[in-house]
């Protein structure tokens, strides 16, 4: 059995500096909204070049899950590129690409557009940034310092998933 992490996406919270001087998307953090279904998911831009996300319902994150057994200690699946405004953000165990650029760069009200990909199926996105993210969905496991907190247990208690 493959072990399987959640993709943490409360690492890098993003902040208005993250995205102040419009140079890079590192550390920070956006609410999407796909225009197929109007529905929501959160992704972040690692400052290591990974990413993560979620789907976003009734205020709470459900973190996509990804394969952790071929990645290097410190490594997430996954990869995130900027040139100038544009960017291709890379979800590979979830099938979802994302290209599109920052508009309104140092701007209160910067947004990315662009086109999600997923299961071969696209739809046009918008983005604003977060300050926090939102809770994070009850009964699901997320890797923290190479160990794991169970949200299913009242204590929170770390705990090592088996494979």
């Amino acid at each position: 059995m493959k072990r399987f992490l959640l993709a943490a996406i409360g690492i890098a919270l993003a902040s208005p500096t993250a995205i102040a001087d419009g140079l890079s998307l590192a550390g920070s953090l956006w609410q999407c909204t796909r225009a197929s279904d109007r529905s929501q998911f959160v992704i972040t831009f690692y400052p290591g070049g990974g990413v993560g996300g979620g789907e976003l319902e009734n205020g709470e994150v459900s973190p996509y899950i990804f394969d952790a057994s071929r990645t290097k200690p410190g490594e997430w699946p996954g990869k995130w590129e900027q040139t100038g405004q544009h960017f291709t953000w890379t979800f590979p165990d979830q099938s979802i690409r994302i290209e599109g650029s920052l508009r309104g760069p140092g701007q209160a009200n910067a947004r990315l557009t662009g086109t999600e990909t997923s299961s071969g199926e696209h739809s046009a996105i918008t983005c604003a940034a977060l300050s926090k993210l939102p809770k994070i969905g009850d009964g699901l496991v997320i890797p923290k310092n190479g160990r794991f907190i169970d949200l299913d247990q009242e204590d929170g208690e770390l705990t090592t998933l088996k494979g």
